[in-house]
């Protein structure tokens, strides 16, 4: 939908939010059921902070781990060192956050990406999710992961509450309350917090002498050096001391913006709800994950925002249900702390299955009360997506002009994936990576993504009123 026409205090108050400072990531987040158990290596650190590194990876999800493993397997990477910096436990942000889900997005977005960016580029985007999806499941198989980290086949029902957002008319025969018709289409769920951790602990076990993860160890600043040593020009800043680099890559996702101020707007952090279930007495265990779309609306006298989006999956082995999606005030939205949860999307969550989506599975049969019998609720927890104004992920080199530290090429960035990592971190993880060590850009890589200065200097695209935009047509 369109950003609706909002009171003047409340726009200025947005747009502040959008171009503050998103900090360093919270110490106390919530804990969401992907963590636990958590994994061994959760809070490693070297005893000492080195005090140079060739490569300084800002970040341990899934964008981190695709540029450890591309240069640390890179021949033209020699011996070079890699430092991974993550502010708390390892792999705590988005990635194990997430509502588990390996399907892309382009394909629903097509229509508008062809609109605003041309059918080529459209095109491109779709080809590289799928591309990235597929590239997952193989590192996943290669490495004997996808058993730990619980791939499998699943069929994702993706279901409409409203004529105008369903383009192909079809009747579903899947239970819904309401329905103008259901998408349905094979796909795979996962569990990411599993698949990247245990990735980087095979990677500290191979390169012990190269590769080493600073949990708890936020970089809080990033200097040049005005001294002799040109090779190691940047100095990062730790509450635990400084360590020199020769190349940073920022894959903070929301928290770009810390510590590159300039790109505080052009991606801008947005807050998120899950929670986990136990199903109803007639549900069972299904092989599916379920998308349920719904016309977004806003109240103007509340200023409740309903997204018009919300993700289910089921673990296959417990039956859990992980359920996400949001119902919350604007300006609880646009936020990167998550050691809180919107108590509006909180009492949502809570009632949303029997209340509104499901006719069957929730009944108990001796009341006929169907809310009697909703869900058992087990966790609630927040988690923050990077956002960018013209929905599409920033990728690449961070101009002169982007990190005033005057230096080219020395500085990466992936990041600001609106909500769909899954299908897009990981090859832009590796994307940078490669060209970081002097490769061309990857063909795959969508030219859109690409981090030039036209579209992050100065552009109306970028603006704090395109990021609301953005934010109504996610």
């Amino acid at each position: 939908m369109a950003a609706p026409e909002l009171p003047h205090e409340l726009l200025a108050k947005l747009a502040s939010q959008v171009v503050q400072d998103p900090g360093i990531p919270v110490s106390n987040p919530t804990v969401p059921a992907w963590q636990e158990p958590a994994h061994p290596l959760a809070a490693t650190q070297s005893k000492e902070l080195p005090q140079q590194i060739d490569f300084a990876i800002i970040g341990s999800g899934i964008t981190g781990c695709s540029v450890a493993k591309t240069v640390l397997e890179s021949d033209q990477s020699g011996e070079k060192t890699v430092g991974m910096f993550e502010a708390r436990l390892l792999t705590t942000g988005a990635t194990s956050r997430n509502g588990g889900f390996l399907l892309s997005h382009a394909h629903s977005f097509y229509g508008s990406f062809a609109e605003a960016f041309g059918a080529e580029a459209a095109k491109q985007i779709a080809q590289f999710c799928d591309l990235t999806l597929d590239d997952i499941v193989q590192v996943a198989k290669a490495e004997g992961l996808d058993t730990v980290s619980e791939i499998r086949d699943v069929t994702t029902v993706t279901n409409f509450e409203d004529e105008e957002g369903f383009a192909t008319a079809s009747r579903s025969e899947y239970d819904f309350k309401e329905s103008k018709g259901a998408l349905v289409v094979k796909s795979r769920a996962f569990w990411p917090y599993r698949l990247i951790t245990n990735l980087l602990q095979r990677f500290l076990e191979r390169y012990p002498k190269r590769f080493s993860i600073e949990t708890q160890t936020p970089v809080t600043s990033i200097t040049v050096s005005k001294d002799s040593d040109a090779a190691y020009p940047y100095i990062l800043t730790t509450p635990r001391g400084k360590v020199r680099a020769a190349k940073v890559f920022h894959c903070a996702n929301a928290f770009t913006g810390h510590l590159l101020p300039k790109l505080r707007g052009p991606i801008f952090p947005c807050r998120l709800s899950m929670s986990t279930q136990k199903p109803g007495p007639q549900w069972g265990n299904r092989p599916y994950t379920w998308l349920f779309r719904c016309k977004q609306s806003w109240d103007p006298r509340t200023t409740l925002v309903e997204q018009g989006l919300f993700w289910m999956q089921q673990n296959a082995k417990t039956g859990d249900l992980f359920l996400g999606g949001d119902i919350q005030r604007l300006d609880d939205f646009i936020s990167s702390d998550d050691s809180a949860i919107s108590a509006d999307a909180a009492g949502n969550l809570t009632t949303l299955l029997p209340r509104r989506i499901f006719s069957k599975g929730w009944r108990n049969p001796n009341t006929n009360d169907t809310l009697s019998s909703a869900p058992a609720l087990q966790r609630l927890w927040s988690g923050i997506i990077g956002m960018t104004a013209d929905q599409l992920p920033i990728v690449g080199s961070v101009p002169a002009s982007v990190s005033d530290r005057n230096i080219e090429g020395g500085e990466w960035v992936a990041a600001g994936f609106n909500g769909y990592g899954m299908c897009q971190a990981w090859l832009s993880g590796q994307a940078i990576a490669r060209m970081a060590l002097g490769e061309p850009k990857p063909d795959w890589l969508p030219n859109d993504y690409l981090s030039t200065e036209q579209r992050l200097v100065g552009n109306d695209k970028t603006s704090p009123k395109a990021a609301l935009e953005s934010f109504f047509n996610r």
